[in-house]
């Protein structure tokens, strides 16, 4: 998936509008700071693990802390993973000088 429709799927039972730009922004920003190599992968993780437990515990109130974690950790999973493909399709679109 997308790290577009990743950050969709994550934010999309937020009910106010303001939370759902924060977060969307506040995890692009995460990306930022990964794709430019200000970060390494273990400290985007932790970031990454952390906004999504906190969305989800604001969303699932059906789900234990415990499943909570595990979902939390299969989503950072997905993001790193995100993370790592639109890096590196970025860089191929600047290689060739392409539209991103």
């Amino acid at each position: 998936m997308s790290l577009h429709n990743l950050i969709m799927s994550l934010i999309s039972d937020l009910k106010d509008p303001v939370a759902r730009m924060d977060i969307a922004s506040t995890i692009n920003y995460v990306y930022s700071i990964f794709s430019s190599g200000h970060a390494n992968e273990n400290q985007v993780r932790d970031t990454l693990y952390d906004i999504i437990v906190d969305v989800l515990r604001a969303t699932r109130f059906d789900l234990t802390d415990e499943e909570i974690k595990k979902k939390a950790a299969s989503l950072t999973d997905e993001f790193i993973k995100a993370f790592r493909v639109e890096s590196v399709r970025r860089r191929v679109m600047s290689r060739f000088k392409l539209p991103i």
